[in-house]
């Protein structure tokens, strides 16, 4: 409480005549209490998505924070920082069905489980996501930053397992009578996540010819809507889904549609919104199934042989040089 000396107009008063003193008046004065705005932060960074999800509506303040994208950045790391030191995994339950032999009793809820390495016991129920009921998944499920990119024969859904937010994006400018390989991943030159689909308006594999298109989809973006990008240079392999790293997409080129046929792959720049061709090793055989994952913070080719398991590396995954790094013989049958 602050007490406050109120005095009259009248300047000549003697300060020790006590009966022409004004006496004193107390007011109340409200001290509100505000945590500096980088307690408030730290503290922010340390909880899980569902809980800053309902702290969006404390304050306007508060909702400024966890919007940001130098906060949605930090917190990403953290969450990647802890995942490093305690492995963990997310878990996508669902059976893949031909939607032509589809049972009547088929069940359109998606559970996602959550497992630690370090808990050693049984994975647990993150979030459902409920599917449309003539809906079945066409691509396996994509993740990019704890975003999860579901397609199905119909639509493509992005869910925050996180926070239970599911996303569905409208209808695209491609031709649905042809395959679509969509996938998902983060422009680095923005801070945004985009959706990138590449679809076939026609193909015919005995003239080897085709005419393909890529659309655009940005989460967040102003109009909510596709935008048709150049054309790809190259076919792709349908149905394929393609590897995100580093602010790219990256699809294998179709040979059997190409007069001349490349080993590589074709890279979509997701700030460029450009394309680039990177070839693939020279490789003992071209004929056996390659896939990509990311080990280590590189880029890596893992080809499957008859009798061993190879390992292919690049250190930026754009300089076009690969190492073999692991070989692992495969076990004999029993």
């Amino acid at each position: 409480m602050d007490l406050i000396a109120v005095r009259n107009n009248n300047n000549n008063l003697d300060s020790n005549n006590s009966e022409e003193r004004t006496p004193l008046r107390t007011y109340k004065r409200r001290v509100r209490r505000v945590m500096p705005d980088e307690l408030v932060w730290e503290i922010l960074l340390r909880l899980p998505p569902k809980t800053l999800a309902r702290f969006k509506s404390v304050c306007r303040a508060w909702l400024a924070i966890i919007s940001s994208p130098s906060f949605i950045c930090m917190h990403l790391r953290q969450s990647a920082s802890r995942n490093e030191c305690e492995p963990s995994f997310l878990i996508a339950a669902h059976t893949f069905c031909d939607m032509r032999s589809m049972p009547k009793t088929w069940n359109p809820e998606v559970p996602f489980y959550h497992w630690q390495e370090a808990g050693k016991g049984n994975a647990s129920l993150v979030s459902t996501m409920d599917l449309p009921g003539d809906s079945g998944f066409a691509h396996c499920p994509l993740h990019c930053d704890g975003l999860v990119l579901l397609p199905t024969e119909t639509k493509l859904y992005v869910f925050n397992p996180g926070t239970g937010d599911v996303l569905n994006l409208p209808d695209g400018q491609k031709n649905c009578g042809y395959a679509q390989a969509p996938g998902l991943g983060l422009d680095l030159g923005t801070n945004t996540y985009k959706v990138a689909q590449f679809f076939y308006r026609s193909v015919y594999y005995y003239k080897r010819t085709y005419n393909a298109g890529m659309e655009v989809f940005t989460i967040g973006g102003h109009g909510s809507c596709w935008r048709t990008v150049e054309d790809p240079p190259y076919p792709v392999i349908m149905p394929q889904e393609p590897a995100y790293f580093k602010g790219s997409l990256s699809w294998h080129i179709e040979r059997e549609l190409l007069q001349t046929p490349l080993q590589g792959f074709l890279r979509f720049d997701l700030e460029e919104e450009k394309f680039d061709f990177i070839s693939h090793p020279v490789l003992p055989s071209d004929e056996q199934p390659l896939q990509f994952i990311e080990l280590g913070g590189k880029l890596c080719l893992v080809q499957y042989l008859p009798e061993e398991i190879v390992f292919w590396m690049s250190p930026s995954g754009d300089n076009h040089q690969w190492h073999r790094v692991y070989v692992i013989d495969n076990l004999p049958e029993r």
